[in-house]
C-alpha cells in the first residue's frame, strides 16, 4: 500500500514535511510502502526464507514485530528519472539526514539489515517490543488515533488538498470536476498542481507517455490544483467549465 493517510497522523504530518523540505532541496522522492497487512508482512518475511529473493525483513507478520504493521512507518524512493533506488551518489543519506533532523528514526543507522528507504516513528523503540506490551495489536493501537472528524467534499492534511466523496472513498489516479473545475489527483489521493503528464490512466507515468497538463500551483489558493487551458487567442486561464453535474470524472 502507497497510502500515506492509512497512517498514524503525526507520521502524516512528517511524511508531508519530509517530502516538502526535499523539494527544497533538490532531492525528489515519493512515498513507498506504509501500511502492511499481517498476509503482505508474513509474504515479504517468507522472501529469501521459503520463496525464492533475499532476504529482506527480519519481521514475521504473525508477530507484529514490524512498524509498517502499526502504521507508524512508511518507505519512500527516489524519483527524479535516474532509478527508484539508485543510490551511487548517496542519495538515501541525504534524505535520511533531513528526515531524522525532522524527527523520525531512519533505516540507513540500523546495524542489522540497513534498510535506506524506511522511516518510522521513534517513540516506542526501534523494535516493536515496546508498542506490543502497550496495545498488544496494531488494531488496538489504532483506537487510539486522533482521527480527522468524518466529513466529506475537499480536506487538506500536511501532505496537501484530497476529495473524500460521501461514501468514505476518494479520487486516485484520476481526473475529477469539482465546482466547474478540474482536478488531477495523483496516485496517493493527493491533486497535483504544476506541469504533469496523464496517459488516460496514470499521473506522470515512468515510461514518459502522456499529455502535458498545468494544474494550478498558487499554494493556499482559492483554486489550487485547478487545470489551466488555452483560450481562442493563445492566452492561459484557469478552465472553468459552464456545464457540470455537481462532481463528475473524465
Amino acid at each position: 500500500m502507497r497510502d500515506i493517510t492509512l497512517c498514524h497522523p503525526r507520521l502524516q504530518v512528517l511524511a508531508g514535511k519530509l517530502v516538502d523540505e526535499c523539494n527544497q532541496q533538490g532531492l525528489k522522492i515519493k512515498i513507498g510502502e506504509t501500511l502492511r497487512t499481517k498476509a503482505e508482512q508474513d509474504a515479504l518475511y517468507a522472501q529469501g526464507r521459503t520463496k525464492p529473493g533475499q532476504i529482506v525483513t527480519n519481521a514475521p507478520g504473525s508477530s507484529y514485530s514490524s512498524y509498517h504493521q502499526w502504521g507508524t512507518a512508511f518507505d519512500f524512493f527516489r524519483n527524479d528519472g535516474k532509478g527508484a533506488y539508485f543510490d551511487k551518489d548517496n542519495f538515501f543519506k541525504q534524505v535520511g539526514e533531513l528526515g531524522v533532523s525532522l524527527g523520525l528514526e531512519w533505516g540507513g543507522n540500523w546495524k542489522s539489515i540497513v534498510d535506506r528507504p524506511h522511516f518510522q516513528l521513534p517513540d516506542w523503540g526501534s523494535s516493536t517490543s515496546g508498542i506490543k506490551k502497550l496495545y498488544r495489536t496494531p488494531e488496538e493501537f489504532m483506537k487510539t488515533w486522533v482521527r480527522t472528524e468524518e466529513k466529506y467534499g475537499w480536506l487538506k492534511d500536511a501532505i496537501g488538498w484530497w476529495y473524500r466523496n460521501k461514501d468514505g472513498s476518494y479520487p486516485k489516479s484520476k481526473w475529477l470536476l469539482v465546482n466547474h473545475h478540474w482536478y488531477l489527483f495523483g496516485d496517493s489521493g493527493y491533486i497535483c498542481t504544476g506541469w504533469h503528464r496523464w496517459n488516460g490512466s496514470e499521473v506522470d507515468a515512468e515510461d514518459g507517455s502522456g499529455d502535458w497538463y498545468f494544474l494550478d500551483n498558487t499554494k493556499d489558493g482559492s483554486l489550487e490544483g485547478a487545470c489551466w487551458h488555452t483560450k481562442e487567442n493563445g492566452a492561459q486561464e484557469i478552465w472553468y467549465v459552464e456545464k457540470e453535474e455537481n462532481v463528475k470524472t473524465m
